[in-house]
């Protein structure tokens, strides 16, 4: 009984965690991470303010926290490799396809700023931001690369450095064209026109001869 009630109190806890973040998101999101006060989380959260300071001491831990559990949760269902056994050039387009849907959401670019905004003051903002998400993505790429070199429909390489340079191949011109508000004179192409420019392009120089 003991052990039921501990973990009835644990699920609890977790919850009322995910409550406070799903509040400071609302605010953060609405009036970015200067102008968000930690009267306003409180008051989208529906909880007290001792129970704020309970999980996250400051406002700062606070967004580091939101900031990992989002771009985690994102980079979990984008950088996901299906079939490793279909040809590299269909997993890497499957790639492509969600890292383009993810360059043009708008919350991504939303949390790309107040992140950029924030992490000069504090860089612990800026390293949950990269560790979460690109950093976990890049070795998740990276691992699928190092098997594919591994069986010979790759060549030889760092496998780090090449998903890196996949990943800045397939989103060339989606993400600071919105990032910097300058889409219209972008370009304007496409998430497919990229990405198939982008894999050629890769796979011109990593495709086992």
């Amino acid at each position: 009984m003991a052990d039921i009630a501990i973990a009835q109190n644990d699920n609890l806890e977790g919850v009322k965690r995910q409550q406070i973040l799903d509040g400071a998101k609302q605010c953060f999101l609405a009036q970015g991470f200067d102008g968000a006060s930690m009267n306003d989380i409180v008051k989208a959260a529906g909880v007290s303010k001792g129970t704020v300071y309970a999980y996250f001491p400051s406002k700062e831990k606070l967004f580091e926290a939101l900031i990992f559990r989002d771009r985690r949760n994102q980079a979990e269902q984008v950088v996901v490799i299906e079939d490793s056994s279909l040809p590299v050039e269909e997993v890497l387009r499957q790639l492509a396809r969600r890292l383009g849907n993810l360059y043009n959401n708008s919350e991504t670019i939303a949390y790309l700023r107040l992140v950029i905004a924030a992490a000069d003051k504090f860089p612990d903002i800026g390293r949950a931001f990269y560790e979460a998400g690109p950093a976990y993505g890049i070795a998740k790429i990276a691992d699928y690369m190092q098997r594919k070199m591994d069986d010979g429909s790759l060549v030889k390489a760092d496998a780090r450095l090449a998903a890196m340079q996949f990943v800045e191949l397939v989103q060339c011109g989606l993400i600071k064209p919105r990032l910097f508000a300058s889409e219209e004179i972008s370009g304007n192409y496409s998430q497919d026109v990229v990405a198939e420019a982008g894999i050629a392009l890769f796979l011109k120089g990593m495709a086992a001869r």
